[in-house]
C-alpha cells in the first residue's frame, strides 16, 4: 500500500500517461496544464503559455487556433490521464478498500496543486470545457465508483444491501465539495486532512464488520494512512 501511495503521489503529472501525440504538442499541454492548476485560467494569457514554453505565440498557433481550443485539449488530455491513472489504481489494489485509499493519496496530491479559481473558471467562462468535465465526472468517475462498490460486496467488505447507484451519486458530489474553497478554505483544511476524513468516513457507512476489521488493520500498518 504504501509503495503504491508514493507510486501515485510521484505521478500526479499526466506526461507518462499522455496519449500519442507529437512530442511538441505533449510538452505544450503538460506545461499549460501546471499553469492552469497553479494560477487558473482566466488570469494565463497566450502570452504567458508562450513565455513560460519559451517559444512564440506563432508557434502555439499552429497548433492551437486560439486559447479556448489550448483549454478544451488541455482539460480533454487531463482526463484522458486521470482514466488511465485510476486503472492503474484498480490493477495495483488488492481489495476494494486498498483502491479507495489510494485514490484518496492520487487525489490528496493532485489538490495540493490545484488552485481553487481553476474549476470557477472553467464553469464561468469555457462551457465546453467544462462540459468535458461533467461529463467524465457522469460517466468515468461514476463507473469507478459502481465498480469499487461491487468489488467490495464480493469481497465480502462492503455490505450487501448497498444501493450502489445512489452512493456512487452520493460519493461524487461530496468529493466536488472539498475543492470548493468556500466551504473548506484552504488555510484551514488541507486536502489531505479532507480526503482523509472523507473516506474513513464514506467506508466506515457502508463496510461489513469484515470490512472495518481490515480497514482498521490497514490504517495501523500505513500509520492512520
Amino acid at each position: 500500500m504504501e509503495t503504491f501511495k508514493q507510486f501515485l503521489v510521484s505521478s500526479v503529472s499526466c506526461q507518462i500517461f499522455a496519449p500519442p501525440m507529437n512530442e511538441e504538442v505533449k510538452k505544450i499541454l503538460n506545461r499549460c496544464e501546471r499553469l492552469f492548476m497553479k494560477y487558473g485560467i482566466k488570469s494565463v494569457t497566450m502570452d504567458d503559455v508562450a513565455r513560460e514554453l519559451g517559444v512564440s505565440k506563432k508557434t502555439l498557433y499552429q497548433y492551437f487556433e486560439n486559447k479556448e481550443q489550448l483549454i478544451q485539449t488541455v482539460t480533454e488530455n487531463h482526463f484522458k490521464c486521470q482514466n488511465e491513472m485510476v486503472q492503474q489504481v484498480i490493477h495495483h489494489s488488492k481489495t476494494a478498500i486498498d483502491e479507495m485509499y489510494s485514490i484518496a493519496a492520487w487525489m490528496n496530491a493532485m489538490s495540493k496543486n490545484l488552485n481553487p479559481a481553476l474549476l470557477y473558471d472553467l464553469r464561468k467562462y469555457h462551457p465546453e470545457s467544462w462540459q468535458v468535465f461533467i461529463d467524465h465526472r457522469n460517466n468515468e468517475v461514476l463507473n469507478s465508483i459502481r465498480h469499487n462498490l461491487e468489488r467490495g460486496i464480493n469481497e465480502g467488505l462492503y455490505r450487501a444491501d448497498l444501493d450502489i447507484e445512489v452512493i456512487a451519486r452520493i460519493y461524487i458530489t461530496r468529493v466536488e465539495m472539498f475543492i470548493d474553497n468556500e466551504i473548506f478554505p484552504l488555510d484551514k483544511f488541507s486536502p489531505e486532512r479532507t480526503f482523509n476524513v472523507f473516506i474513513d468516513y464514506h467506508l466506515r457507512g457502508i463496510a461489513t464488520p469484515k470490512g472495518i476489521k481490515y480497514l482498521e488493520q490497514l490504517k495501523s500498518q500505513n500509520h492512520g494512512i
